[in-house]
């Protein structure tokens, strides 16, 4: 946790009619989208920034136009444990994220490791790759989507994009079957997956990698 420096918040209060329920749902999910933090029932929080103003003013329309009712407020914390608490809650949630995907990198750059000693790179495990890199690009996405916290999930938001990146050129690199080079360039970069993920361990099927992102 960062030395602790006043923060300015972002309070989004709002009510929407109970009937139909999928409004509520529609507008909780929205929040979930946000990464926004449940003060209480219907009542979020993030700290300042004209993306957070942007997205809750946006909200607040949605809901009126729904006839309901939503206020934004900006609010200052007066106790500075329930400030460093909240913000920890928020940094964890998007911290998780981001290291969900840096983790599931490191599986994959472990099983090209892998491959790369056994030299076997056919359409099967192409089309197992691809897939794979897909479904980390779809976690980052919806990872960056949710972080509205900047410079607080900075370190961890740009190792995910630097895991994910490094796994882009090893299938690149695979792809036209040059090994050689493949396997430079991931002892360039093997503090992304050796500490995580012994490679003597990779099964061959690709299952347990899919399994692991479903």
């Amino acid at each position: 946790m960062p030395e602790h420096e006043a923060v300015r918040w972002l309070q989004l209060a709002y009510k929407v009619p109970s009937e139909p329920s999928q409004k509520r749902v529609w507008v909780w999910r929205r929040l979930q989208n946000l990464g926004a933090y449940a003060l209480q029932n219907s009542v979020y929080l993030l700290p300042f920034s004209e993306e957070v103003e942007k997205q809750f003013c946006q909200l607040a329309h949605d809901v009126r136009g729904m006839g309901g009712d939503a206020s934004i407020f900006s609010v200052t914390a007066l106790d500075e444990n329930d400030e460093r608490r909240i913000l920890q809650a928020l940094m964890d949630a998007r911290n998780n994220e981001y290291n969900n995907v840096a983790s599931l990198c490191a599986r994959f750059l472990a099983r090209a490791a892998h491959l790369i000693e056994e030299q076997r790179w056919n359409e099967q495990v192409h089309s197992e790759f691809a897939e794979v890199l897909e479904k980390v690009h779809v976690l980052f996405r919806s990872a960056k989507r949710h972080d509205l916290l900047g410079t607080l999930t900075a370190t961890r938001r740009a190792f995910a994009a630097e895991a994910l990146a490094i796994c882009e050129q090893v299938f690149r690199i695979l792809v036209d079957k040059d090994y050689a080079k493949a396997r430079r360039l991931l002892e360039m970069h093997n503090n992304l997956y050796c500490d995580a993920v012994d490679v003597g361990e990779i099964v061959n099927d690709q299952k347990g990698l899919d399994d692991e992102n479903a």
